[in-house]
């Protein structure tokens, strides 16, 4: 009887954990429900920090030589980076990458947010890195940047649509706006205010366009094109700002196209919300 009344004990346990990990009761709730379960104090919940504390405690002399050796390694590699030949400074990245990304990918089913983390991290490393690579051997004044920023932009893009990572989707569409911003700004450095519009305003309709058209095949994408098509439809005034182009006109086109936005959106309501949704 003592036997089943303790696994009762842990299978509450268990649930008052898995409450507070999907965050269904507040974490102060969850300690005290749990309290009331656990007899031993030392069993009883520390809150996040006190449980990460007492794990690296318990850790095995293994782990630890792993955690200072990774550590080591990453300084070294930082140290003498500068000192690798061009292959290496572009295929240890892409190791890295892969193995952020891998390990995420098996994470996100038990743990979706350290999941989605890894991935992020992983996806964010080759931005970074490329800059130090190009930074090195003097291509920052070339087209290199254009280059770096539109593979991250095809990377992004296909691992999000791939994976179902709605945010990371959206950021490969945003290095693709820089990346086509950047060309505009060196084919055409002085453009009028007509020709900043039809610069955008084509490709702002084409994207709200493709969100009605697949957001019955995947609400993600469409929800994604839906976001992208409503900051192509503010990007000639950005671009404009940024850029010095008729500057004293930015705020009369931002209230039209607000006010022209806001009308649409609202006649259309029924339609946008649902492929949004």
């Amino acid at each position: 009887m003592a036997a089943l009344d303790e696994e009762k004990r842990n299978l509450v346990v268990k649930e008052i954990e898995s409450w507070r990990r999907s965050k269904l009761l507040p974490e102060q709730y969850c300690d005290f429900l749990q309290n009331l379960y656990l007899e031993d104090l030392n069993e009883r919940s520390q809150g996040y920090m006190g449980n990460a504390i007492k794990k690296i405690g318990q850790a095995s002399w293994k782990l630890w030589l792993l955690a200072f050796g990774s550590f080591t390694l990453i300084c070294f590699v930082v140290l003498h980076f500068s000192a690798f030949p061009l292959p290496l400074q572009i295929g240890l990245p892409g190791v890295v990458t892969t193995a952020f990304v891998f390990v995420g990918v098996k994470q996100r089913g038990n743990n979706p947010t350290r999941g989605l983390l890894l991935i992020g991290v992983g996806m964010a490393i080759p931005l970074g890195v490329g800059f130090a690579v190009l930074r090195l051997n003097g291509w920052m004044d070339d087209f290199g940047p254009l280059w770096l920023l539109g593979l991250c932009a095809i990377t992004w893009i296909s691992c999000g649509i791939y994976l179902s990572y709605a945010l990371l989707h959206w950021f490969g569409w945003m290095a693709t706006i820089v990346t086509y911003a950047l060309l505009l700004a060196r084919q055409a450095p002085n453009p009028s205010i007509l020709e900043v519009q039809i610069f955008w305003i084509p490709a702002a309709l084409l994207f709200i366009w493709l969100s009605w058209f697949l957001h019955v095949r995947n609400k993600s994408v469409g929800t994604v094109l839906f976001a992208t098509g409503l900051i192509l439809w503010f990007m000639p005034e950005v671009y404009s700002a940024l850029y010095g182009i008729r500057e004293n006109w930015i705020q009369l086109e931002i209230m039209i196209k607000i006010l022209i936005a806001g009308v649409a959106m609202f006649r259309l309501r029924k339609q946008w919300m649902e492929w949004v949704a």
